[in-house]
């Protein structure tokens, strides 16, 4: 076609067609069409390709859903059920009796489904079963078990690693519950489900779909499964914002048409949910919110968009802990990290040691601790800036650690402002995301259900014709246009593409960690 192109006269005596009418009728002559010719509404690239692999691998894991046990039922009694709602006993109701070995169950955030799974557990328990967590995040798991959700628990990849080892065995008398079902990839998906089917496990797949994917691996199976199985069950009722309103604007945010949509950020708008501006104003204002929140001894999340508004925060909360002179020590992402800071792990270590204190802050030799796990807060109570390791305490259990060498260096970072997608499955009292105009309704909808008692966007963009490099004075703040802004977010709940489908500066001297991992003096 190039070739006849070039070669081709602008005009044709006797042809008034174009030159390229007349290439089409050429091509048309000596070539056939394979594909569908393109709507009008249709763009140019709104075809998506897959490839066979993936066609297989989404084959295999279609094939393992429908396959049934009678052994894998579950009876439960009223007893069982007390004190959940008529919601959730319906689902756990249905999920322990069915007879399917693939069970999903679709829920909102906040709907309680940790709260459902521990009355499953304990009619397991009755009935001679055991109950194993998975999840993505080890906190997750941990989060199950300390909830009594479960009794024993792993992240998906230590679990698929100990099965394929033969460390750890399942059979028909065990319920695996997989929570953030939703951020598990389809090939680990496809490899659980194999080992589970295969020794006759029943499988629960808990999750929202409606919340953010998973992170550089192909998603959309659970989604897929929620809906196209008959036997997957759903929760309906939101259960942690205290204000029933914000609960019911944030279904509507979820899975609402156009219509709830418009009441939805209606309501966040008059109730001084959204703010918008240029990206300097928006996270100075979400510092603040934070500061104010932090003041009044409240458990604020601050979740921006990416991580270099993250940094940024971050820097400016540490200025407000610890002093300019205090020691100090280097850890990732080039985080000075000094005594009084909250610090976030990123990695989960098993062979860092974790200890428990006594009342009388010495090491508890008959108590255990869980492991350092990814996405954990700590504080720190003391450095070794010659050593270069800081001595933390755990936020939740008040377990102690101490960090140092690679690990601190790789692994550690301030923990005051974390990213959306590492804050997704966490909760607080308030919570603040700042995300750009050009964000998403799924990311939209995580930042607006962490917090119980108040959740407050803020929604960012550049200004007309400044560039990266550039700086504009800082453009006052409007919640009527970013209630227009977030009704106009692309709106990506539609099904994921599955190829078949502050504080005073410390002036106090950091006490210094010892051998044993706690500090003297």
């Amino acid at each position: 076609m190039e070739i006849i192109g070039a070669q081709l006269p602008i005009e044709v005596d006797g042809d008034e067609r174009s030159p390229r009418e007349q290439i089409e009728a050429a091509v048309d002559e000596i070539a056939i069409r394979v594909s569908e010719p393109r709507a009008a509404h249709h763009r140019e690239g709104h075809e998506r390709y897959t490839i066979d692999l993936v066609l297989a691998e989404e084959r295999q894991l279609l094939n393992m859903v429908d396959i049934r046990d009678d052994r894998a039922v579950v009876r439960v009694t009223e007893a069982d059920t007390d004190g959940l709602s008529a919601d959730q006993q319906q689902a756990v109701t249905a999920l322990a009796e069915s007879p399917w070995l693939v069970q999903p169950l679709a829920a909102p955030a906040g709907a309680g489904k940790t709260h459902s799974l521990k009355a499953l557990r304990t009619a397991a328990h009755r009935g001679g079963r055991t109950v194993v967590v998975l999840a993505p995040q080890g906190r997750a798991v941990d989060v199950a078990i300390n909830e009594c959700a479960g009794d024993e628990g792993y992240t998906v990849d230590k679990a698929l690693l100990e099965l394929r080892n033969g460390r750890l065995r399942l059979d028909h008398r065990n319920i695996v519950v997989v929570d953030e079902a939703g951020l598990i990839g389809n090939n680990q998906l496809r490899d659980l489900l194999e080992y589970t089917t295969g020794s006759g496990t029943k499988t629960l797949l808990v999750g929202d779909a409606h919340q953010l994917a998973p992170v550089r691996k192909r998603g959309g199976m659970f989604e897929q499964l929620c809906a196209d199985l008959p036997w997957s069950q759903r929760l309906s009722e939101v259960w942690r914002m205290l204000d029933p309103e914000e609960r019911t604007a944030s279904l509507a945010l979820r899975n609402g048409g156009p219509k709830p949509l418009r009441r939805a950020i209606a309501w966040y708008r008059d109730h001084d949910r959204l703010r918008c501006g240029d990206e300097v104003t928006m996270a100075h204002d979400a510092l603040e919110a934070y500061r104010a929140d932090v003041a009044a001894g409240k458990d604020p999340l601050l979740m921006p968009d990416k991580w270099e508004l993250c940094d940024a925060l971050n820097k400016q909360i540490h200025n407000d802990n610890v002093a300019a002179d205090a020691p100090t020590v280097t850890a990732a992402r080039d985080h000075h990290i000094g005594a009084g800071d909250t610090i976030v792990t990123r990695h989960n270590d098993a062979t860092i040691t974790v200890g428990i204190r006594d009342e009388h802050g010495q090491p508890a030799v008959s108590k255990t601790a869980s492991q350092v796990r990814n996405g954990q807060r700590w504080i720190v109570e003391a450095v070794d800036t010659a050593r270069q390791t800081i001595l933390a305490r755990r936020i939740g259990d008040d377990a102690v650690a101490i960090l140092g060498g690679d690990y601190l260096r790789e692994h550690v970072h301030h923990g005051y402002a974390v990213t959306l997608q590492s804050e997704q499955g966490d909760t607080g009292q308030t919570a603040y995301p700042i995300v750009s105009a050009r964000t998403d309704r799924k990311s939209l909808y995580t930042g607006l259900t962490r917090g119980r008692e108040m959740n407050r966007v803020f929604i960012y963009d550049k200004i007309a014709g400044e560039g990266d490099h550039e700086h504009a004075e800082p453009a006052p703040v409007y919640t009527r246009p970013a209630a227009v802004t977030a009704t106009r977010l692309p709106n990506s709940c539609a099904p994921s593409p599955a190829a078949t489908t502050g504080p005073k500066p410390s002036t106090k001297s950091p006490r210094q960690p010892t051998a044993a991992g706690f500090p003297t003096g």
